[in-house]
């Protein structure tokens, strides 16, 4: 990622610190992105300074009101300053839309307390001579402004709180409103794709994208953290993979690379584990991780996106943080926070993973959530370094015991900086006076603006410094035209925002911070003379100068306060008027870096004679915007410049030679790379990855080939994508060796399991294995290495668990409103067992939803829950069962009723032969129970529940809901009284296995299901409303006559009937017997749908042929399974495996 981010040329006039970081692993060019996409202030208009940064990339927008208007031309510099008059913002955002554009953003905030409470944008199109309001929608403010690398006319501006962006792809002539369901609070453009956008919500930690430039957008991921980046151009094999730090629920923190926008698979290493939070960075071709223990911080790299490999430094110091400095050159920069309140600089060899000191002590500043140190890359040149370092202890010293060092073979060798001669006469001893630069930790503590350099303009620096012994805080401004070799001081004292304009032909100087001017100091001799000149007619308050990315043109703007009470002041200043002539073919020399060594016997840098064109110091003409600048190279032969020591050796007294360090012990590092029985030895040096040179010196330091020995096995790791894993399924198991001899070493891998151990010679042929697991439970992978030196060992627990394949929700007793209503979940893994082991991580997740009531939602970690519903109706329940593997989705209707009876139901002692522990069995006696008892009870199925306890003796319980009003019905408490009735004169019965296999339901009661108590008293008819309608009669001695012969009649023709009834009675009940109806219980659950209910219709689904003649009780299921009911219309049951990249729950 490095510099090549999407970062807007703009200038910051802030009043708060900028929001601390939490992390390990810092960055350059994460710290330069945030300072111009994050919301935080950065700089502190009362007490901090204020930083210029310039960008390749730019496109902003514009806006105007009319004010006051100020032009001047004396001595030739035109300058016209104008008011932006509004409300008195405290920030203030100035953007160049990009090279050769005469388009100038400037965006003002009011930002207070951390919040953004108003915003202004204004727009130039006429580089800053005046300006127009751009209207934003209504309630937009601006929270962030982006412009994309790839198109420098689109732009994005950004409100977090009312979650909307608002986009110009014209440079903003046109401008299109766009409303979002997430808050963006970070937008990250695409670097080559201009219509690819990543958009992050931190609240929800999800990462949006977008393929239009913002006009719609789409889910990738959810679980991200802030650390996500684009591919890197020519080094990830697709433009479009999103690189990511995924953090788990439970904690822990993942690297996850996948490709936009639908987060296709893309290759990475997965064997890499849990990282630590915020510590991923991307920057070319390297990715940098961290990886921390209660005693230990690693640091891991891939190189060229291959395998990440543990990062090595001199082990004589314990790190804290890192910072990574710069990445280019095919070599790392890094800076080390160390344990010992010492930070040091090391540089790596290309792969990224061997660093050796390159300067100790150097200049290094922890904030709150961040680590830097003072160091400065010269652009336009290779290898040429800039830093401060602490010449004693910075508790002792503090800052005024600061040097300023330079090196010009990136850290190969350091000197101090030679001090101008005019300057030198203010020195006590000659003999310790040199030049030394502000160049970061002061520049933050005393206001003093940063170092200017710039590749446009090679070789020319502009710094704040002091001559002397230290660094101190009388700094005066210095021009370099030579790349540091030499130094010019200016004739002005004092802090100045410095600017570099047409690639060097104009520089300008304008008093910064607190101190009220109306003044310019410039040169167009690359500080061989100067000119002041009045900007404006009245003194202003500077907050800084900023000019078109590319600094192609001879145009700046300088922008400030009149005072407090007054809005911002924008100045153009045009040097064209001063400039008015093109260079010409006279103008130009030859300028050769090198030349400026001979006297030290260097006559090269980093391998190439180099020489570029460049103006004559005293020609005062321009380069233009169509100027190219010409150079030439020639590649040298190898110098002792060329080459750094090695890892494990430090230069000696001499200066030159490099010496094996007390520390190192080769067999405590990664063993060498043999070849064909082979290996390079190293000298104690290796070259330069950014040296170009060719032969001269180059066997004298270059590694010689040597016999490779024979080394112990040290740190060996076994690695897995995850340490939770799906029963039955492949999982790889990836072996790595810090040190020792590998080709001559034999491993065994064992799995804690049936299988046998597997015995491989040899690390490449033994460093990948496969295999599965048949039962859940916890095992340890472990792999013995040996070879006759020595013995290694690494163990890896993990956790084999069971893939969910679907769930039988139960209502024992049916939900009913004013009591506990009790649901049991049975989880069905792979070929339906249930038996899914003690130690199985399961997480319900309960919805139930009405329209009346609204949504309830809770989260269990047991398989059952108890709700008590106020309203009856019917309610839709939506249930998620997960574990660490895979997870299950499903959803039922739930109809909760005022009132129902659930009746217990006593079987004679046959049942008992079958295992009511087992889910098979209960499953067919609730249906065979349920079948039957609606038919004899002469009710629908749907009105009764039937549940069996896995208990013995066994029991069921039988629900009666309530008649539909709409249909006539018979009430609940007649059906339960007839139930009652027939049962305790055992009346039902009913075969199970065999037409001889009898169960009589033998007694029945009433269940308390509040006491669990049971009644045989039947429950009262529901009330009923008698009309009483009076009735007048006549009575006479005739009427009572005949009343009395009819009584006479009645009573034989009663006593018959009865007869005839009971008669029928037995003669039935012998029928029924003798005419059993045979119903199997079935012994696979599969020959049962999981949809047959006792409200699954009329069909009988036992009716089946071909009936398993034998049945196997489930006698392993455990004791305490849940009860057993025949489910409810359930509608669906989707069972949904875990991605492959995010565990769901961290065993």
């Amino acid at each position: 990622m490095a510099r090549n981010q999407n970062i807007m040329c703009v200038v910051f006039i802030c009043i708060f610190h900028v929001n601390p970081l939490s992390g390990k692993i810092f960055s350059r060019s994460l710290s330069e992105f945030r300072l111009f996409q994050q919301p935080s202030v950065l700089f502190n208009n009362d007490n901090m300074n204020l930083r210029t940064k310039r960008s390749s990339n730019s496109s902003e927008n514009s806006t105007t009101d009319h004010a006051d208007v100020f032009h001047s031309q004396k001595n030739n510099l035109s300058t016209t300053s104008f008011a932006l008059h509004g409300e008195i913002d405290n920030e203030a955002f100035v953007h160049w839309s990009g090279e050769n554009n005469d388009t100038v953003f400037v965006l003002t905030r009011s930002h207070r307390h951390g919040a953004v409470h108003s915003s202004t944008l204004w727009r130039s199109i006429d580089y800053g001579e005046s300006y127009s309001k751009i209207n934003l929608p209504q309630l937009f403010t601006v929270s962030y402004m982006y412009s994309s690398l790839a198109d420098k006319s689109k732009i994005i501006l950004s409100d977090l709180i009312q979650r909307q962006l608002y986009i110009t792809e014209d440079t903003g002539q046109t401008w299109k409103h766009v409303k979002l369901n997430f808050s963006p609070y970070r937008i990250l453009l695409h670097p080559s794709i201009a219509n690819f956008i990543l958009a992050y919500s931190l609240r929800e930690m999800k990462l949006y994208v977008s393929k239009d430039f913002g006009a719609t957008w789409k889910l990738m991921m959810e679980r991200v953290t802030e650390r996500f980046f684009w591919a890197v151009d020519g080094v990830d094999h697709n433009p479009n993979i999103v690189h990511m730090e995924l953090q788990d629920p439970m904690g822990p923190v993942t690297y996850f690379a996948c490709i936009a926008p639908n987060c296709d698979k893309a290759e990475y290493d997965k064997t890499l584990g849990t990282i630590d939070f915020y510590s991923l960075v991307v920057e070319n071709e390297y990715i940098f991780v961290q990886k921390s223990t209660d005693d230990l911080t690693s640091f891991f790299v891939s190189y060229k996106r291959g395998p990440f490999k543990r990062a090595y430094f001199p082990s004589n110091l314990t790190p804290l943080d890192f910072n990574i400095v710069d990445t280019s050159d095919h070599q790392v920069f890094i800076a080390v926070d160390h344990e010992e309140d010492i930070a040091n600089l090391y540089l790596s060899d290309v792969t990224g993973q061997f660093y050796v000191m390159s300067v100790e002590n150097v200049v290094g500043l922890r904030y709150p959530g961040k680590f830097d140190v003072d160091l400065v890359k010269v652009k336009g040149l290779n290898g040429i370094y800039i830093i401060n370092k602490f010449e004693t202890s910075r508790v002792d010293g503090g800052v005024f015991s600061q040097r300023t060092y330079i090196t010009f073979n990136k850290g190969g060798m350091w000197k101090l900086l030679s001090a101008p001669e005019e300057s030198k006469q203010n020195c006590m001893d000659t003999e310790k006076c040199n030049l030394h630069l502000h160049i970061g930790n002061t520049n933050q503590f005393f206001r003093i603006p940063m170092a200017v350099c710039t590749e446009e303009a090679p070789g020319l620096i502009l710094a704040h410094g002091s001559v002397g012994e230290f660094l101190d805080m009388d700094s005066h401004v210095f021009i370099s035209r030579d790349a540091g070799f030499t130094w010019k001081a200016a004739p002005f004292k004092g802090n100045h925002f410095l600017n570099i304009m047409d690639q060097g032909s104009a520089i300008s100087a304008v008093a910064a911070h607190g101190l009220p001017t109306n003044q310019v100091h410039f040169s167009c001799t690359e500080g061989a003379s100067w000119v002041t000149h009045n900007i404006t007619s009245s003194e202003m308050n500077v907050d800084g100068v900023v000019n078109e990315p590319g600094i192609k043109t001879l145009i700046s703007s300088v922008f400030g306060h009149m005072n407090s009470s007054n809005g911002w002041v924008m100045v153009k200043m045009d040097f064209g008027s001063v400039l008015d002539r093109k260079c010409g073919f006279d103008d130009f020399e030859l300028w050769q870096p090198s030349a400026d060594l001979v006297e030290n016997n260097v006559r090269c840098i980093m391998g190439e004679n180099v020489v570029y064109e460049r103006r004559k110091q005293l020609s005062e003409c321009y380069y233009g915007a169509d100027y190219f600048r010409p150079k030439s190279a020639q590649i040298c032969s190898c110098e002792r410049e060329d080459f750094e020591c090695d890892f494990g050796y430090d230069v000696g007294t001499d200066g030159t030679t490099c010496i094996k360090s007390a520390w190192f012990k080769e067999d405590q590092f990664p063993g060498p790379h043999c070849i064909n029985g082979k290996y390079n030895h190293s000298k104690g040096y290796r070259k330069v990855a950014a040296s170009k040179c060719n032969g001269g010196k180059e066997s004298k330091y270059l590694p010689v080939e040597t016999d490779c020995p024979l080394l112990a096995p040290r740190g060996i790791t076994i690695y897995s994508e995850k340490k939770c894993i799906q029963r039955g399924v492949n999982v790889t198991f990836r072996l790595t060796q810090e040190s020792g001899s590998a080709d001559e070493t034999v491993y065994t891998w064992t799995f804690g399991n049936e299988s046998s151990p597997v015995t491989i010679k040899g690390l490449h042929n033994a460093a990948s294995i496969t295999t599965s697991f048949s039962t859940i439970g916890k095992y340890n992978i472990t792999v013995l290495a040996v070879n006759s030196k020595g013995t290694a060992q690494a163990v890896l627990p993990i956790h084999v668990e069971e893939g969910l394949k679907g769930v039988l929700v139960e209502i024992p007793w049916g939900a009913r409103t004013g009591m506990p209503s009790y649901f049991n979940v049975t989880v069905l893994g792979s070929d339906n067992i249930t038996k899914l082991g003690k130690e199985q991580s399961l997480h319900f997740a309960w919805h139930f939803e009405n329209k009346m009531t609204g949504d309830i939602r809770q989260l269990t970690w047991q398989n059952v829950i108890q709700q008590e519903f106020n309203e009856p109706g019917e309610y839709k329940l939506t249930l998620n069962v997960f574990n660490s593997v895979s997870s299950v989705f499903y959803t039922q209707s739930v109809e909760v009723y005022d009132d129902m009876t659930t009746v217990r139901l006593h079987f004679s002692e046959e049942i008992n032969n079958y295992n009511s522990s087992s889910l098979n069995v209960r499953q067919a006696l609730a249906e065979i129970l349920c079948h039957n008892l609606a038919q004899i009870l002469e009710i629908r199925r749907s009105r009764i529940i039937m549940s069996v306890p896995p208990t013995q003796p066994v029991v069921g319980d039988l629900t009666v809901l309530p008649p539909k009003r709409d249909i006539n019905e018979t009430e609940t408490y007649q059906v339960v009284e007839m139930l009652i009735d027939q049962a305790k004169q055992q009346y039902l019965a009913f075969p199970l296995f065999t037409s001889d296999d009898i169960v009589i339901i033998t007694d029945a009661g009433i269940l308390d299901l509040r006491t669990g108590a049971e009644s045989s008293t039947i429950p009262p008819p529901p009330a009923t409303v008698t009309v009483m309608v009076p009735v007048h009669v006549n009575v006479t001695t005739v009427q009572e006559k005949h009343s009395l012969v009819a009584v006479y009649i009645s009573v034989p023709v009663l006593i018959s009937v009865i007869g005839l009834a009971v008669a029928i009675i037995f003669y039935y009940r012998k029928k029924l017997k003798s005419h059993k109806k045979y119903y199997p219980i079935v012994k696979h659950r599969s020959r049962i749908h999981h949809d047959s209910t006792c409200s699954c219709g009329e069909e009988d689904i036992l009716g089946l042929e071909d009936p398993d003649d034998s049945i196997i009780p489930d006698s392993e299921y455990p004791d305490n399974q849940p009860t057993l009911m025949i489910l409810n219309e359930p509608r669906s049951s989707r069972t949904e495996r875990s991605p492959d990249r995010v565990g769901l729950v961290n065993c």
